[in-house]
């Protein structure tokens, strides 16, 4: 095989294997190794919500309702919301919610800096011994609380994720949330095997006693768990504890979500392999790179695939060509289901435009981790109205 041939089907090998090898995997050694026993019970132990907000008065108010209304001990439970420096009505909603009750209080940052800061000014703040990390447009299930907490009954859980559902979506929005699905599908296995790498920023919780403050660029819902991991902790999931959202509201914003996340997740997740060596958790280390790293630059593997191809069709490689030629279709397809609503309608289509756009956000985290333009400050992803 040429060189060429080995960068272009090496290239795909490594997608094949971060998406379907890895998984399969995972529940090869599920099978072979026995289940890891845990002994979750039903507790109820103090529990503070921790929401950091940049201008969310359109959702405030109903995370705020929903997090009062929860089945759980209303003594048991409180909310603190940190706000980013927000410019509209976020402070006023909110300390309006903290005059009615003592269950509500308001907290700031010093300017705009970004959710990590916000965590990091809300956490220590916390009356709870566990803390729940959530979004402003997360709603949670009513029995949320109750079923994300009893795994800390056992004293080797640290943090608990739960688990996101997206309401149904028509359109575009339908391939975030067939992804979504297979994201779950992966961290079950994972939870099940050893441990999640991360959590769902839409629900988690954590041992307060376990919170370490986290860099301002860092993405806190993989940075968080991380480090309860390397404490060597279990990081579990626990898919009855349910948050609710809805897609970004169409492929370009969940494009400018995910360069925003990957690019600050690169240089985070590669810093992270010689902490995790030096601690010997090698199996960790081995989902850090099959899971996070290998997805994180996967836009490595698709240049080096689809430059690799067209080198070889140039060169009149058959196979090459026919590897070339089933890219383009592909990418075609895509954009077409990207920029034109008739064909939009069309599941392939879709399917294939949300494959597009995460090729795409890769290539442009990736270029702004190299050129230094990554943000520590992030903008809410509105559904389309």
């Amino acid at each position: 095989m040429t060189a060429t041939g080995i960068i272009a089907w090496g290239a795909f090998a490594v997608f094949l294997y971060a998406y379907f090898g890895y998984p399969l995997l995972l529940r090869l050694l599920i099978r072979l190794r026995r289940p890891r026993p845990l002994a979750a019970g039903d507790i109820q132990p103090s529990v503070t919500m921790v929401v950091a907000a940049w201008n969310e008065e359109r959702v405030i108010a109903e995370k705020t309702e929903n997090t009062l209304a929860l089945d759980y001990p209303s003594d048991r439970l409180d909310l603190i919301v940190v706000s980013d420096g927000s410019t509209d009505h976020t402070d006023e909603i909110v300390e309006s919610y903290a005059q009615r009750t003592g269950r509500v209080r308001l907290l700031h940052t010093a300017g705009r800096q970004g959710k990590s800061v916000a965590l990091n000014t809300g956490v220590p703040a916390a009356r709870g011994e566990i803390v729940v990390l959530t979004d402003a447009n997360a709603i949670f299930r009513q029995d949320a609380i109750a079923r994300l907490v009893r795994a800390f009954s056992d004293p080797r859980v640290g943090a608990v994720s739960g688990e996101l559902r997206y309401h149904r979506e028509t359109g575009i929005g339908e391939g975030e949330g067939v992804y979504w699905r297979y994201e779950q599908a992966v961290k079950r296995c994972e939870s099940a095997l050893h441990s999640l790498l991360g959590a769902n920023g839409s629900i988690y919780a954590i041992r307060k006693s376990l919170f370490r403050p986290v860099h301002p660029r860092d993405v806190n819902d993989f940075r968080i768990p991380y480090e309860v991991l390397l404490e060597g902790y279990w990081v579990v999931l626990e898919p009855e504890a349910v948050s609710f959202e809805h897609t970004a509201g169409g492929l370009w914003a969940e494009y400018r979500r995910k360069v925003r996340i990957m690019a600050r997740a690169i240089p985070m997740m590669l810093a992270l392999v010689w902490p995790t060596l030096a601690r010997r958790r090698l199996l960790a280390l081995w989902q850090l790179v099959s899971h996070k790293i290998m997805r994180e630059i996967q836009g490595v593997f698709f240049l080096a695939a689809l430059g690799g191809a067209a080198w070889g069709a140039v060169l009149c490689d058959r196979w090459l060509s026919l590897f070339l030629a089933a890219q383009v279709a592909l990418y075609l397809l895509g954009a077409l289901g990207w920029a034109l609503p008739s064909v939009s309608r069309w599941r392939p289509a879709r399917l294939a435009a949300h494959y597009d756009m995460i090729a795409l956000a890769s290539v442009a985290a990736l270029w702004l981790w190299l050129t230094g333009r990554v943000r520590a400050t992030w903008a809410p992803a509105r559904p389309r109205s």
